[in-house]
């Protein structure tokens, strides 16, 4: 299974979302933010920090694990995605190609814009306990979204 990871990143108690035109290897576009994957013996610390670097150029200062993933397929290929909040000190932001928009959000603003395909009321709460830096989940919740038969 293809290991991936999914970033909410945090400044000064705003939330970052970043728009992606539709793309086939990126997805259907929108509002989002950052995730990829993990490649080789990384951590998934380090996936975080690549990622946020190579999408934002932003430096995570602290990587907040918030016992929170998914399990689907995408491109043919199982994958189980990790979720965290990762707190940045504001930074020259520098898009890389995957995305061409950014904004800093309040956390109200980021739920109500961000394309999310679950419980957006769930997704509230999550980060509102993570912007404090405290689980939502006080054990391992990950949610299967692949097609059963």
């Amino acid at each position: 299974m293809k290991r991936k990871i999914l970033s909410f990143i945090s400044s000064n108690n705003k939330l970052l979302a970043l728009f992606s035109k539709p793309h086939p290897e990126h997805g259907g576009g929108g509002w989002f933010v950052v995730t990829g994957g993990v490649e080789g013996n990384e951590t998934l610390d380090n996936a975080v920090k690549r990622e946020i670097k190579e999408e934002t150029n932003l430096d995570a200062r602290e990587v907040f694990e918030l016992n929170w993933g998914s399990i689907y397929e995408w491109a043919g290929e199982d994958c189980e995605e990790s979720n965290f909040i990762s707190f940045v000190d504001n930074g020259d932001i520098k898009l890389n190609e995957e995305h061409s928009e950014f904004r800093w959000l309040d956390l109200d603003e980021f739920v109500i814009l961000i394309n999310w395909g679950d419980d957006k009321k769930l997704l509230k709460k999550v980060l509102k306990s993570a912007l404090k830096k405290r689980l939502y989940f006080k054990k391992l919740n990950t949610i299967d979204y692949r097609k059963k038969d």
